[in-house]
């Protein structure tokens, strides 16, 4: 019923409108722009494509029944061997039925074996995502540089016993 795959990078642009609509209507609702969706769209868009450039960079889709229903972003440092939980967006409908747990428990198997954290940034009204990550194990330990998101750091093998 659930499958994972990895974007096309070279198809990310063609991917775009899609993924934007799952994010916008998550977090307009949370967080507002009070931009009109197309500024949204373009302001988004002029920073991911160049940011999926990089090759730690990635963003797996998450579909049921061959229809897209949510996304993950991510990068992996391999300098500090973290793994930096950029965004996940679920559509609504499919939140609360097991989507969420069946995709970490694939992603689990798809990272590298030497990471060693996990990092996150969520805004400061998300709170279901804050919820999330202090149930990862992660812990609030300072915020981004605007002041609208906390940062949270948390050991991988957290992740590992809940999902593997």
């Amino acid at each position: 019923m659930f499958e994972f795959k990895f974007a096309d990078k070279l198809q990310i642009e063609q991917l775009l409108p899609d993924i934007f609509r799952i994010l916008h209507s998550n977090m307009s609702i949370i967080a507002p722009t009070n931009n009109s969706y197309e500024d949204d769209f373009e302001i988004w868009s002029s920073h991911i494509i160049p940011a999926m450039q990089k090759e730690q960079r990635q963003i797996i889709l998450m579909y049921v029944d061959n229809k897209l229903v949510g996304y993950f972003q991510y990068y992996i440092n391999g300098d500090t061997n973290s793994l930096m939980m950029e965004e996940i967006q679920i559509k609504k409908a499919f939140q609360g039925t097991g989507l969420f747990s069946e995709f970490y428990n694939w992603l689990i198997k798809s990272l590298p074996k030497n990471i060693m954290y996990v990092e996150a940034y969520v805004n400061k009204k998300n709170l279901k995502s804050q919820s999330i990550l202090k149930h990862f194990g992660l812990v609030e330990i300072g915020e981004n540089k605007n002041g609208n998101s906390f940062y949270f750091k948390g050991a991988y093998v957290n992740l590992l016993n809940k999902y593997s």
